[in-house]
């Protein structure tokens, strides 16, 4: 297209009012004046600046607009003297700051034909910049929360810790997560050592390699060797052709988790303890040593010091493995976590087997009251084997497995065979209660708050009673 063609196009469709909708439509003011400083136009935008009509100003002067306080200082006098365009700050009779720039045109004689000034509101625009800053502060902080939450969800995947006490073992776990050292988690069967082992992983800066587990008691003896350390071809009768990669080899740049670590025979714990010192290993039948760089977290029921002096477990084996010690607390000595832990596997089991079931308060109760002898483990497989087997959303003492029914049965027949003073029988059902509580949690607060009362009685009652039972 020509310019001719282009001009005579666009100038039928650019027509006054079409350019009039055009200007009144832009959200800055539009102020022109002549070439002697007086208003021929202004577009709608001056009513929100100023709360004049176009008509109350066009045919003004910038000095009266001054003068009657519409708005100040005057930007026109100056591109008058000095015919350039002239940028400044102005403040309206409103209280509107407004960033305003006036353009000269000039005709093709060089005269100043007018004044074009585009004025934008500052006060929006300072507000804007404050919500951005705002904004940026807002979002620093939330980049800070969720890193804190990342890293307390990390803490505490699979692992409740309402009590004091597993708070801090949790707390332990998590700064010896941030080093590279060896860990042994001690604790009963059913305490989650293995839920502990992988959490540190997943806390450590390793958490992108591998994990690893060996169940060194699932594992028979005869195997445990070619499988930890793997095999070259024709290393024994059957083996592989191929040969094959041990699990240790398997963790190198992650975490190797030795669960049951107790079970390992006496004869390859030289080897494993060379894995821990010199960081390498021969597999089965090979010649070529083979380099290890893993962490090693150590798991076990048994009491590693004892098999030490009886010589059940290598002594420099043991040290090497335990540089920070967890010890996982039995259920029964965290009863602040029972409800919670009821709470999340039944959140789980529910999820997985798409129902929706709750437990009636007097069940929750009689839950707590349990041994739980299997700790842990024996919860989730009590709650799972609920969620699956009972019909009714509703779960009741009433749907419990005998074992609780007849544990309360036990609790609630108190009898003597001889009648006895009352005042004698309380003392006695008192004493029981107290001596097997303080044997079974070690501390008065916990008594206090299993027998629902004062921690200062708890300790009185405590005292007297131990004192009468030696």
């Amino acid at each position: 297209m020509s310019k001719d063609t282009f001009e005579k196009e666009y100038k039928k469709k650019l027509d006054r009012k079409t350019l009039k909708k055009i200007l009144d439509n832009s959200y800055d003011e539009i102020f022109v004046t002549d070439g002697d400083g007086n208003a021929i136009y202004v577009n709608e935008a001056c009513e929100r600046n100023y709360t004049l009509k176009p008509y109350e100003v066009i045919g003004k002067n910038p000095w009266q607009l001054t003068e009657e306080g519409f708005c100040f200082p005057p930007i026109t006098p100056i591109v008058l003297r000095d015919k350039k365009q002239v940028t400044l700050e102005q403040k309206t009779n409103i209280g509107t700051r407004l960033v305003v720039t006036a353009t000269p045109v000039f005709d093709n004689e060089g005269n100043l034909e007018m004044i074009v000034q585009n004025s934008r509101d500052m006060t929006q625009i300072e507000e804007i910049k404050k919500d951005l800053d705002q904004t940026k502060q807002l979002l620093l902080r939330y980049k800070e929360e969720v890193k804190e939450l990342r890293k307390k969800e990390i803490m505490v995947t699979d692992l409740v810790a309402n009590s004091k006490e597993m708070r801090n073992l949790i707390e332990l776990a998590y700064r010896g997560a941030l080093v590279d050292s060896n860990i042994l988690i001690l604790g009963e069967s059913g305490t989650g050592k293995s839920v502990m082992a992988r959490n540190i992983h997943k806390m450590s800066n390793r958490k992108e390699g591998s994990f690893i587990t060996i169940n060194c008691a699932a594992i028979p003896e005869q195997l445990i060797e070619s499988e930890l350390f793997g095999y070259v071809s024709g290393a024994f009768t059957g083996a592989d052709k191929k040969g094959k990669i041990g699990l240790i080899e398997l963790a190198d740049d992650g975490t190797l988790f030795l669960d049951e670590i107790a079970e390992i025979p006496l004869r390859l714990q030289a080897k494993l303890l060379e894995v821990i010192q010199e960081r390498r290993f021969i597999p089965v039948g090979g010649r070529e040593v083979k380099k290890i760089d893993c962490r090693i977290i150590a798991a076990t029921n048994r009491d590693l010091g004892k098999m030490v002096k009886r010589g059940k477990f290598r002594e420099d084996l043991y040290y090497r493995l335990n540089v920070i010690e967890l010890n996982m607390i039995p259920l029964r000595e965290r009863i602040e976590d029972i409800v919670p832990l009821i709470h999340f596997f039944l959140k789980r089991f529910n999820k997985k087997y798409k129902v929706s079931r709750m437990f009636s308060p007097e069940c929750i109760d009689m839950l707590i009251q349990y041994s739980w002898p299997g700790n842990i483990r024996e919860l989730e497989h009590t709650i799972e084997r609920l969620v699956i087997t009972v019909q009714d959303s509703l779960i009741d003492t009433h749907h419990l497995p005998e074992i609780f029914n007849k544990k309360s049965c036990d609790k609630d027949n108190v009898s003597f065979s001889d009648l006895i003073p009352l005042d004698f029988a309380v003392e006695q059902i008192e004493k029981e209660l107290v001596l097997k509580s303080y044997n079974q949690l070690g501390s008065s607060y916990k008594v206090a708050k299993v027998l629902d009362i004062s921690q200062s009685k708890a300790s009185r009652l405590i005292r007297k009673y131990i004192k009468k039972s030696d």
